[in-house]
């Protein structure tokens, strides 16, 4: 607690009289406090994302075959630990999917932060994360607009792609509705490429 009422005093423009930093973070704040560390903001609370090296690495491959997708067709933008303002009403609340697709015509690029979830919602799970955890947040992201969730489970090497009506669980090739052509085989974001001889 020491550490975070020093950060929060050093923000202040008053710096003499260290005070505790408020009951409730604003996200403005909240990012000041972070330092660069990717969080979420719950009712002013901030949680901060402790990845590991198998999420890690699985967010890395997956988003590189998304981008290389999105390279040949424009019809949306792949996102890391976007941060979504869900409640814009709201100053003390941020969601951060893992990777945020947002399609074209959802896109609010006059916002810092969205006001809507992305059209598909991806997250990594971590180990020892609680599967009513991650559905409750997919309820969630469909609340406030998005059309997929997909659930990567880097450790049974599989995804469960939701939507509003129904659950799909992939063991092989990942595709997607509204991503026409893309299709990955979940072993490329499972397994990082073997080196290659010279």
């Amino acid at each position: 607690m020491a550490t975070v009422v020093e950060q929060y005093s050093t923000l202040k423009e008053e710096r003499t009289v260290a005070s505790p930093p408020p009951a409730k973070l604003t996200l403005e704040q909240a990012n000041q406090l972070a330092a660069g560390r990717p969080f979420e903001l719950i009712d002013g609370r901030m949680v901060f994302k402790m990845a590991d090296y198998d999420h890690s690495q699985t967010q890395m491959l997956l988003g590189g075959e998304l981008l290389n997708y999105f390279k040949t067709n424009p019809i949306g933008r792949v996102l890391s630990e976007l941060t979504h303002r869900l409640w814009p009403e709201k100053q003390h609340e941020g969601r951060v999917p893992d990777i945020s697709i947002i399609l074209n015509e959802s896109l609010e690029l006059e916002e810092r932060y969205p006001t809507r979830a992305p059209d598909i919602a991806i997250e990594i799970i971590s180990s020892g994360e609680a599967w009513t955890e991650l559905f409750q947040k997919a309820r969630l992201y469909f609340s406030k607009g998005s059309r997929e969730v997909w659930l990567i489970d880097p450790y049974e090497q599989s995804a469960t792609v939701l939507t509003p009506t129904s659950r799909r669980w992939v063991g092989d090739v990942l595709t997607s509705e509204l991503l026409p052509g893309f299709q990955v085989d979940l072993k490329n974001i499972f397994t990082w490429p073997a080196a290659q001889k010279v």
